[in-house]
């Protein structure tokens, strides 16, 4: 029988793909349709030795000695369009050079904005879609126009935080006429991400580039307690789905926002994907997650923009023996960022810090993890349709489970690279 996900996922694809052909036909001289096909070609030089985590390593970024040095890293393809004046649509499929070897989709959504009847003003979102939490990744395609890599924050995101479902928000601006001040809430019913947590439990955290699509298996490294004929390795394959869903109960994210302006900006979040711990499908574990975040953007002299995200969370899997479930780590991370715009030139800093602690004593399966990073980035926009940058990446970690695949348990990675990024934008009327 085909899994509650996999056919959401097919209804999705339909849906977006249904409603672009119907504004096609309904509405061919009045609705807007937007394509976007973007291809970014890279030259990445990495230091490190250890293996990349999508090579079925411990690594920490998407390189490492054994990859081409230069790689075209994705091939986008973004539509949206109005079906009807308060009604729209988006889609965005992607090939990327590493992991499954095809297109796939890595959002597909229909979005309500019904005329507003009051102050208040709402929108509704149907389909499969990134959180509202991201700072960084405002991009087309969820890309972030300030850097290569996005934060470790991010980076997880992008691995295994995607929501199948739907979300309401509000926006309102609060006092009289002219005021700069607004509010706003918003909340999300979803299926599917389970088995999140996963990949942030035994591979660690990550800063990349690299976005997650909805059918995909993710390598997990050779750890001893995955090894065939384990305890865990009986019902984990070995590679992780995160989108799945397993025990058929749906997860929530709730939030709150206020803005000054175009100079100030919180938001506050939770999020909890309800996953029975106990719970397996497929060759996957259900991973109890949840996690607090917490975002904060300024607008500073001299035309430098400042923002900060926060996260802190906890993941589960397993029964409970000796009063402990199997596995059970809480994880937190977060980073600062100064970026300036100057013309057609950007040039960022960011800092990351992250951190897993582990609660349970599984033998050979220690999560714990602890490290920073710091990247230094220049983006120039050389026409509407082609974007240069380069990006130097450094990341100090140690984590205890490296010992286990014979690597020195801290390790200095130091990643640069440079990119293009090539647009070409279509827009019917």
């Amino acid at each position: 029988m085909v899994t509650l996900l996999k056919l959401s996922q097919a209804a999705v694809l339909a849906l977006a793909l249904a409603a672009g052909a119907s504004a096609a036909q309904d509405r061919p001289g009045e609705s807007p349709h937007r394509w976007l096909v973007q291809a970014n070609a890279s030259h990445a030089a990495s230091d490190s030795d250890e293996t990349a985590w999508l090579n079925s390593g411990l690594g920490k970024t998407r390189y490492d000695k054994s990859d081409p040095r230069l790689a075209l890293d994705r091939l986008l393809i973004e539509y949206r369009g109005t079906i009807r004046p308060t009604l729209f649509t988006h889609l965005a499929i992607d090939y990327q050079n590493d992991g499954a070897a095809d297109f796939d989709m890595t959002e597909g959504y229909l979005e309500w904005r019904p005329v507003p009847r009051s102050a208040n003003r709402h929108r509704f979102r149907f389909g499969g879609f990134y959180p509202r939490l991201s700072l960084e990744n405002i991009a087309p395609g969820w890309e972030t126009p300030f850097s290569l890599s996005s934060s470790a924050i991010n980076s997880w995101i992008s691995e295994e935080v995607k929501l199948l479902g739907a979300e309401w928000s509000l926006q309102r601006n609060l006092g009289g006429p002219g005021s700069p001040h607004a509010a706003g809430l918003f909340a999300s019913l979803f299926y599917g991400n389970d088995p999140s947590g996963t990949l942030l439990a035994w591979k660690g955290w990550g800063i990349h580039d690299r976005q997650t699509r909805w059918r995909e298996q993710l390598p997990l490294p050779p750890l001893p307690q995955l090894a065939d004929g384990t305890r865990l390795r009986d019902k984990q394959a070995p590679w992780a789905e995160p989108f799945k869903e397993i025990d058929h109960q749906p997860g929530y994210v709730l939030g709150a926002e206020w803005r000054y302006a175009q100079r100030a900006f919180l938001q506050i979040m939770h999020y909890d994907n309800r996953a029975d711990p106990e719970s397996t499908s497929s060759g996957q574990y259900g991973w109890a997650t949840d996690f607090n975040h917490v975002a904060f953007q300024f607008s500073l002299p001299w035309k430098l923009g400042l923002m900060a995200q926060w996260m802190r969370g906890r993941t589960m899997m397993g029964g409970i023996v000796n009063g402990l479930r199997v596995v059970d780590n809480e994880f937190e991370a977060s980073y600062v960022m100064l970026t300036r715009l100057q013309n057609r030139h950007r040039i960022t800093v960011r800092y990351d810090d992250f951190s897993v602690t582990e609660n349970d004593f599984l033998p050979l399966d220690n999560n714990r993890e602890s490290g920073h990073a710091l990247a230094l980035a220049y983006m120039f926009e050389y026409s509407p349709n082609m974007h240069y940058g380069i990006e130097w990446l450094t990341i100090d970690s140690e984590r205890p489970a490296r010992a286990y695949l014979g690597v020195t348990t801290g390790i200095d990675d130091t990643v640069v690279q440079a990119q293009i990024r090539l647009r070409f934008n279509t827009r019917s009327e």
